[in-house]
């Protein structure tokens, strides 16, 4: 069964949101389809899929740091109704997908090599063989990192790849950012690579709305409720390699060889207001990047998705625009 698009942007009202999103929700699961690999070292990677008419281009989402297939529903219907079939996965360690560690919330990965070579296996294991179409990239904060380094030895198979607030460099306000890196380092010998990193965050399901987490209270609100109704959508805390491997991904993201090897073009779209990840970075990338177009939003922040209704209809015009280049 597949799904019939209008090809309009109609957001669906802030006043409401619960209902209307559960509605949405519904009528996805007409159309979800689900399945499972074994990642290079069995990991289960758990994924879904949505098909529609007379599509386009199959659009391949990887979600950032303690995010989950759920929480994309809203945008994945954006995108169905633009005629692009939707594939998702979870990361290794979110959602549904295998964990690394003996607690089901703590993020870990040993290498972010693994992050790529599981979006590489779900390309071409999955994507691939289920619909022959152009395949287009989304990727938020993590995944727009990991995506750079796919992308610098597989652009061959992407047509077209949006690398929203992308974490080159997360944003390290205790100390010195190379202090930090060092220390890090460090620590993760004495403690373990697996071991919860000692200034990481658990999952707070009393956490009160501000707007540095997305200008939309409703989305936010969706999103902690869905967190709080499944243990396994409360990954938080980082372990000290997870931890390590984001503070060394910009040296290998910003690898010249890595660079020159990326051909797709890219729509890097960059917060002025971030501060969840250095947005410096992405104007390095920019223009080092000679396939990259960098578009800087005013009074936005790192949680594009969570925007408010007005924000939220320029990013996508702004993603759907560039799509359909």
């Amino acid at each position: 069964m597949r799904f019939i698009p209008n090809y309009n942007l109609e957001i669906i009202d802030e006043n409401g949101y619960e209902n209307a999103v559960l509605k949405i929700e519904e009528e996805l699961s007409r159309y979800k389809h689900t399945g499972s690999f074994l990642a290079f070292d069995k990991t289960e990677i758990y994924y879904e899929y949505f098909l529609c008419e007379n599509s386009k281009a199959s659009l391949v989402i990887v979600h950032g740091l303690s995010e989950f297939i759920n929480k994309f529903y809203e945008f994945i219907y954006y995108c169905l109704n633009q005629g692009l079939n939707v594939f998702i996965y979870d990361q290794r360690c979110h959602g549904l997908s295998g964990k690394l560690t003996d607690r089901i919330d703590l993020l870990h990965v040993d290498d972010f090599d693994d992050y790529v070579m599981d979006l590489s296996q779900f390309v071409d294991t999955v994507v691939k063989k289920i619909e022959n179409k152009p395949i287009y990239l989304y990727s938020q904060s993590m995944g727009g990192a990991e995506c750079a380094l796919y992308l610098a030895k597989h652009s061959d198979n992407i047509e077209r790849a949006v690398l929203a607030v992308p974490m080159f460099q997360p944003s390290v306000d205790v100390v010195p950012y190379r202090i930090a890196r060092a220390g890090v380092s460090f620590a993760r010998h004495f403690y373990g690579n697996k071991t919860k990193f000692l200034l990481s965050r658990e999952f707070d399901p009393n956490v009160e709305y501000n707007e540095s987490q997305g200008t939309s209270r409703a989305r936010f609100e969706h999103n902690i409720k869905m967190r709080k109704e499944n243990p396994c959508y409360q990954s938080t805390p980082m372990t000290f390699g997870w931890t390590y491997n984001s503070l060394i991904v910009k040296k290998r993201v910003f690898n010249r060889k890595n660079i020159k090897g990326i051909k797709t073009p890219i729509l890097l779209i960059t917060a002025k207001e971030d501060r969840v990840v250095e947005p410096k970075p992405h104007y390095e990338f920019a223009q080092k990047c000679e396939s990259c177009r960098l578009v800087e939003l005013e009074k936005a922040n790192h949680a594009l998705l969570a925007s408010d209704n007005a924000r939220l209809e320029k990013i996508l015009n702004l993603i759907f625009g560039f799509y359909s280049e």
